[in-house]
This record gives C-alpha cells, sequence and structure tokens, in this order.
C-alpha cells in the first residue's frame, strides 16, 4: 500500500520530519533554500487543499506518467521543475522559516482531516482521484524534506 498524505500515519510522519528541518539545512540537490521549499510546499498543498478545477480529458502521456509516477516509481526524480506559479526561489528570506514551518504543519494536518474531494486537476498527470492527491501529496512532501536530508 503506497503512502497516502490522507492517513494519519503518513501526515504524522511527515511533520516529524519536518520538525527536524532547520533554517540552516543545505539541499542536496536543487537550489531552494530550507524556507523557499517551505514556501513551495506551502502552496501546492493549499492549491490542492482548496482549489477545484473542471475535469478535462486525460491523455495517455498523463495516464501512463501518473501510473509510472504514483505506482511504480518509488520516489520523485529530483530536479524536475514544477509548475511556475510554484517557483520560490528568492521569492522569500530565512528570517520566514518558522512561519512557513509552522503553516506546512497546519496544511499537513488537513490531509487526513478532509472530507471533501480533491478535484483539481493535476498539472502533469491530469484528473486523479481524492486517493491520488493523496499518494502525490505524500511523494511531493517526501521529495523535498528527503532533498533537505530529513
Amino acid at each position: 500500500m503506497k503512502k497516502n498524505l490522507l492517513t494519519t500515519e503518513a501526515s504524522d510522519s511527515i511533520i516529524t520530519r519536518v520538525k527536524n528541518l532547520s533554517v540552516n539545512h543545505q539541499p542536496q540537490w536543487g537550489e531552494m533554500t530550507a524556507s523557499e521549499m517551505l514556501l513551495h510546499c506551502n502552496s501546492c498543498n493549499r492549491q490542492i487543499l482548496q482549489e477545484s478545477g473542471e475535469n478535462k480529458k486525460t491523455t495517455l502521456k498523463q495516464y501512463l506518467l501518473r501510473i509510472l509516477a504514483l505506482y511504480i516509481a518509488s520516489d520523485f526524480k529530483k530536479n524536475i521543475l514544477g509548475e511556475s506559479r510554484h517557483d520560490t526561489k528568492g521569492k522569500i528570506n530565512s528570517a520566514e522559516f518558522e512561519k512557513q514551518r509552522t503553516e506546512f504543519i497546519h496544511l499537513i494536518t488537513q490531509f487526513p482531516a478532509n472530507t471533501h474531494s480533491l478535484t483539481l486537476p493535476h498539472p502533469a498527470f491530469g484528473n486523479i482521484s481524492t486517493h491520488e492527491w493523496g499518494i502525490a501529496a505524500y511523494k511531493h512532501m517526501d521529495h523535498h524534506l528527503r532533498q533537505f536530508g530529513v
């Protein structure tokens, strides 16, 4: 069974790990600072939890990428570029670290408490189910925490 941020067990494990992150942690890959990474994750998680979208036809490429990324590959690949609206490089300074970590923890606790369908189409995977959003969100958070060695 894939780890899913919609479960308390998975969300608690992510929260435990982020509590071990400090403003001084350096990335093992990529260029974001710890504060920029938290801002990025918070932006993505707010969008998943708060926005809905209209279903568009999922392409075969999106479907295959979804199966590969969510069910076959163990981790998301390093250095993959996301949507430009979630690019946080240079948009926050290290003084905001604790505020961003507090927000990160708050948003992660909202996943298992969520009672509505998550209907936002994924930019790379197309239309995905609420359950698949939980898997994708867990893998995304895990990816960035591993990026900083926590």
